[in-house]
């Protein structure tokens, strides 16, 4: 399979001495959709978006670009009980998070419709909390968001360390598979509990998400008051070596694979993304040339 590989970063207003001078904020995708094909959209975490802003966006970006849309947050159940601000502990996220209505699925469902209908919806990014443990219960509450979200290309993020440990890691996979759901292959600082080796797997073919969140374990625990602030790195051309081994084996399997990286300062993010893309460019063309990747 030949794989559509779009490339991007995690947003696009914020872009360090990108935009030409006086640029209108309506004209700033368009710049942006130039040099890029896919965008993360960390606003649509904290609220659902008005069907009308995102219309908006279908307007102003091409045809072959695509929204990956992280899903609202109370949906991702980051929304802890009345009361509880004290430190999560060894309680399961059914003691933390609220389990939302829902009708909430569906305001958000109907507010992405814009960018679906104008084929510019890449997928949802279902990024669940760090306290979000893998069982039984937490694959259900997956099969009853994918329920609520039927017509919506869906990936899942998991943040808690339990879901990759081998007792885990086989009915992830396979619940994952039988919903359709893919998997997204993510980068976390290395000294967190989250990072390891990550899972580099394809769950679904039409689609495969990489998201790579930087290096700064120190800073890391901010994510935890907001999940989808962009943490300071800079990655250099070892730290993205490996994943382009990775990135080429989910191509073999997803018609397309979206690699976000969602670190600041944005100028660099969008350098590091497309240095990985000329890399990954590079040995192909060296294996088609020699057999093999120097």
């Amino acid at each position: 399979m030949t794989a559509t590989r779009r490339f991007g970063i995690r947003g696009w207003q914020r872009l360090e001495d990108f935009y030409p001078p006086r640029v209108k904020p309506a004209e700033m995708l368009g710049h942006y959709a130039a040099v890029a094909d896919v965008v993360e959209t960390p606003n649509t975490f904290n609220g659902i978006p008005k069907p009308e802003r995102l219309a908006e966006w279908a307007e102003q970006a091409p045809d072959d670009f695509r929204f990956d849309v992280i899903a609202f947050g109370g949906l991702t159940l980051h929304q802890r009980r009345p009361g509880d601000t004290g430190p999560i502990g060894r309680r399961s996220w059914q003691e933390v998070s609220v389990v939302p209505p829902d009708v909430l699925f569906d305001d958000f469902a109907q507010a992405l419709a814009p960018l679906a209908e104008a084929g510019k919806l890449g997928c949802v990014v279902l990024q669940f909390p760090s306290w979000f443990g893998a069982g039984d219960e937490a694959r259900e509450y997956l099969g009853h968001v994918s329920g609520l979200l039927p017509e919506l290309p869906l990936a899942a993020e998991f943040r808690h360390p339990s879901w990759d440990v081998p007792s885990q890691q086989d009915a992830t996979l396979e619940c994952l598979i039988d919903l359709e759901m893919a998997l997204v292959v993510a980068d976390f600082p290395p000294d967190r509990p989250e990072a390891g080796p990550p899972t580099v797997a394809v769950t679904t073919d039409r689609l495969s998400v990489v998201r790579l969140h930087g290096r700064d374990g120190e800073a890391w625990p901010r994510t935890e008051a907001n999940p989808v602030e962009a943490l300071a790195h800079t990655y250099s051309d070892a730290e993205l070596s490996p994943w382009v081994a990775r990135v080429r084996e989910l191509s073999e399997e997803a018609a397309e694979v979206h690699v976000l990286v969602g670190t600041t300062p944005y100028a660099e993010a969008l350098d590091a993304a497309n240095r990985l893309k000329t890399a990954i460019t590079e040995a192909e063309e060296a294996e088609a040339r020699w057999g093999y990747v120097p």
